[in-house]
């Protein structure tokens, strides 16, 4: 059978090409005649972010998902260890020791809840870490401060008591040269009149000094939170004592002038103004609030805002 010229003739070597029948269909014939009808897909909204990790879902961290690791809880639980060891080798005070092992077993407590608890519980350990800390500052101001200011409050003592047997002797000696009477009914030109302002002003000093003592024992030996910021406040006691002390002798010969008119205006008991001086020395913060009250009633008005000023210091004063 004769050949076409243009018609190739296979050669015996090259494969042979499939058959129409034989290739795979189409992809359009592969299509169904309605597409299937897909359902509306809803805005998902935070829900749609993918999880940062396997580390971070709740089955993979035993404290669950937060910004605090296992690490942070374990080493604070830690923290609590430590700070117990401290407060049993470096707290002397019972009552105070008390108080720091509630607070590290307030924050066990808190950690054992989970990490919603954790910054409640750091805070409280961070508390027992700061008054541990402040505890050794207080040793050392006591040391160094409070022994030279017990020794200063003796120093007072000495130099008052001195002065009360010795002054008046002088100024009966000195009364003809001062300007005052011997004769003990001329009232306030009386010698007798400046003896007794002076042992007063002396009681009241005393009565300071005695509140010095009693605020360096106190928050030295007792309460154990000494603080240098209040050096002023036991350096000027005895100061404000002896002045105050004055201000009681004043206060009680003023009342006897106003109520006998002048008559007899003679202190007939010293002791009981003595002991009202040395009273005015020792509680100063009394007599600042008498004085503060009767200025106020003068001006017939409440202050908008009254001022602590004359309240004295937290520490020293509050305690004496």
């Amino acid at each position: 059978m004769p050949h076409d010229a243009d018609t190739p003739t296979p050669r015996s070597d090259e494969p042979a090409l499939p058959r129409d029948d034989m290739l795979p269909p189409a992809p359009d014939d592969l299509l169904p005649e309605q597409p299937i009808p897909q359902p509306p897909q809803r805005d998902k909204g935070l829900g749609a972010v993918e999880p940062l990790g396997a580390a971070d879902t709740p089955a993979a961290h035993p404290w669950g998902v937060g910004l605090v690791s296992e690490q942070q809880m374990r080493d604070l639980w830690r923290k609590a260890d430590v700070l117990q060891r401290r407060v049993n080798r470096e707290i002397n005070n019972t009552r105070m020791a008390k108080r720091l092992l509630d607070h590290i077993l307030t924050a066990r407590n808190a950690l054992r809840q989970g990490p919603d608890q954790y910054e409640e519980a750091e805070r409280l350990l961070n508390e027992i870490a700061y008054r541990l800390e402040l505890q050794q500052r207080v040793r050392t101001w006591s040391r160094e401060i409070g022994y030279k200011l017990f020794f200063y409050e003796v120093a007072w003592v000495m130099a008052l008591v001195v002065l009360m047997l010795v002054a008046p002797q002088v100024l009966y000696r000195l009364a003809g040269s001062l300007g005052y009477s011997s004769d003990p009914n001329a009232s306030i030109d009386s010698i007798e009149w400046l003896v007794l302002g002076l042992k007063s002003a002396l009681w009241g000093g005393l009565g300071g000094v005695t509140g010095a003592l009693y605020a360096l024992w106190r928050h030295i030996a007792l309460e154990q939170d000494f603080d240098p910021q209040y050096t002023i406040w036991y350096l000027s006691s005895p100061i404000m004592g002896t002045v105050l002390g004055a201000f009681a002798f004043l206060a009680v010969q003023a009342g006897l002038f106003s109520l006998t008119a002048g008559v007899d205006n003679r202190i007939q008991v010293p002791a009981v103004v003595f002991l009202l001086a040395w009273m005015s020395g020792f509680q100063q913060n009394v007599v600042y609030n008498i004085v503060r009250r009767m200025l106020q009633a003068l001006r017939l008005e409440s202050p908008e805002q009254p001022s602590d000023l004359l309240d004295g210091p937290a520490g020293p004063s509050r305690g004496a």
